[in-house]
């Protein structure tokens, strides 16, 4: 076990030197692009390095003494006496515009719980539900997806929707250390047990406050942020598990997001009985408003309350199919907006370089096909259109499935992308006039003014404006054609090399853009 924390520790603190170089990265590349695109030379970096908190949030302290700290802290649970040290609880902003609580751990504290974590969820796999999707290491997202989609009902289809109030957050201490004591639901050694009580009582403050050493201590929920979170948010809905799977035609659990089908109403009553039930018997509740309850998922109108659709984990269930929610087109229109604003018009106010577009031959404007460039990177995962093309039409294979195109596989209704591809010409066109009435303005400059043709086919940029080979694409890329390129590689090869997402993708689509 030992040997096991010190490599986990050791691995921990690379991680973190990996993402300091990245950060340090990506700041050069932002530098050289003001440089570039203002013809003025970027001033020194407004993020400066934080220091450690303590050594041991230090990767290269960690590094160096992984032994050492591997041996303490293994000490410490042989004799009972172990406690983590305070963590940092960070606020981190949700859609909603409420707040969710983070906390990091110390380097070796998080070691610890990834080891632990591991061995207890790999013993005590075949004992927790099967349709419990986030917590398995050979099941993500797709699993779910597709469990719910196979669901035959014969019939009428009844969709019973519950949302727990703050689950993470409101889970009653004295319930999970029920849980982690029953040998009868799950196997931990005595040492396990020590170490899961003391995550859930461990102490923390925000990082402004975190020097003077006053912390809080935690008395109820999960410590989100540590790995042992998963494992205890998945015990305290056992239970529920266990009565859904006799009550249910089919539910799936990802986290603290369930969603259960049936074809009877009476069914539907008592699916909805067991969600409440278990809220009376474990402390959890219910959010009412954001709980559809009971509802017949159809085109028309029913005796009971009846809904054309229903959302989950970033798709939308409806009888046609899988289509994409407008919430996640929403969110679309949002991040594709703000790169349209980075590229083409948050720099002018600084300044430009003239070099930078021409509206006389040769035609170009670098920004816009910067902008290009990111859009494909994000919606085809960091394919180029060659490689799709060839894929669709040739069947040359493709590399690998990442981004949003790869998560839209399981896709069957392209009609919301067909509109999104629409909206993304309009857009940028309407941008690069902005742009342009910007240049001659302050400038007396002009840029291309692409049409949505242009814009769609590439015609726009004039392949002698670029020295060497090979040419730019320049051509928009298409939420459509991702779609087709992700479809036929679905139905070809399967989920295989199709990258899920993390945990949390469906609240927040950077994970689908920055892969």
């Amino acid at each position: 076990m030992q040997n096991a924390i010190k490599a986990e520790i050791k691995r921990l603190a690379k991680r973190a030197f990996e993402k300091e170089e990245k950060s340090k990265k990506l700041e050069a590349q932002y530098q050289q692009r003001f440089t570039k695109r203002t013809g003025l030379t970027a001033g020194p970096s407004s993020r400066k390095p934080k220091a450690p908190i303590s050594k041991h949030f230090d990767p290269k302290y960690c590094s160096r003494n992984a032994n050492f700290l591997a041996k303490t802290i293994w000490h410490k649970v042989l004799n009972n006496c172990y406690e983590p040290i305070p963590a940092v609880c960070y606020q981190i902003p949700k859609p909603d515009g409420s707040k969710r609580e983070v906390m990091a751990f110390a380097i070796p504290d998080a070691a610890l719980a990834n080891v632990v974590l591991r061995r207890a969820r790999d013993r005590n796999l075949k004992r927790l539900s099967p349709a419990s999707f986030a917590y398995h290491p050979d099941k993500n997202v797709f699993d779910a997806i597709l469990a719910l989609r196979e669901f035959d009902h014969r019939g009428k289809l009844f969709a019973v929707q519950i949302d727990f109030e703050k689950y993470f957050d409101n889970i009653p201490a004295g319930y999970l250390k029920g849980k982690v004591a029953d040998s009868g639901q799950v196997s931990l050694t005595p040492h396990e047990r020590h170490i899961f009580e003391r995550f859930m009582h461990h102490q923390f403050a925000e990082h402004a406050q975190y020097g003077t050493g006053q912390f809080q201590r935690r008395h109820k929920g999960t410590p989100q942020g540590s790995s042992v979170s998963l494992l205890l948010a998945n015990l305290a809905n056992h239970d529920l598990d266990v009565d859904l799977t006799a009550a249910a035609g089919r539910f799936v659990r990802f986290a603290d997001d369930v969603v259960a089908l049936c074809s009877d109403y009476s069914q539907a009553q008592l699916i909805e009985k067991c969600f409440f039930d278990h809220c009376r018997i474990s402390g959890l509740k219910v959010n009412s408003e954001k709980s559809p309850g009971i509802a017949v998922i159809s085109g028309r109108a029913q005796e009971v309350r009846t809904l054309p659709h229903f959302d989950y984990l970033g798709y939308r269930f409806a009888p046609a199919g899988l289509t994409v929610p407008e919430k996640t087109i929403k969110r679309l229109k949002t991040r594709v907006s703000r790169l349209a604003n980075i590229y083409l018009i948050q720099y002018l106010a600084a300044g430009f370089d003239q070099s930078r577009c021409s509206t006389s031959a040769p035609v170009y404007d670098w920004d816009l096909l910067g902008l290009i460039y990111e859009l494909r990177r994000s919606l085809y995962g960091g394919l180029a259109e060659a490689e799709i093309e060839a894929f669709i039409h040739q069947g040359k294979r493709l590399p690998k499935m990442k981004g949003l195109m790869g998560f839209y596989c399981l896709l069957d209704d392209p009609a919301p992308l067909k509109q999104m591809d629409g909206w993304i010409l309009s857009m940028v066109r309407r941008a690069t006039r902005t742009r342009n009435d910007i240049l001659s303005s302050k400038y007396g400059l002009n840029c291309p003014t692409p049409s949505n043709r242009q814009l769609a086919t590439g015609e726009w940029l004039d392949p002698a404006a670029w020295r060497g080979d090979p040419k730019p694409e320049a051509r928009m890329p298409s939420l459509v054609r991702g779609w087709r390129a992700a479809r036929k590689h679905f139905y070809t090869f399967g989920l295989e090399n199709v990258e899920a997402p993390k945990y949390g993708f469906y609240s927040d689509l950077d994970d689908l853009f920055d892969y």
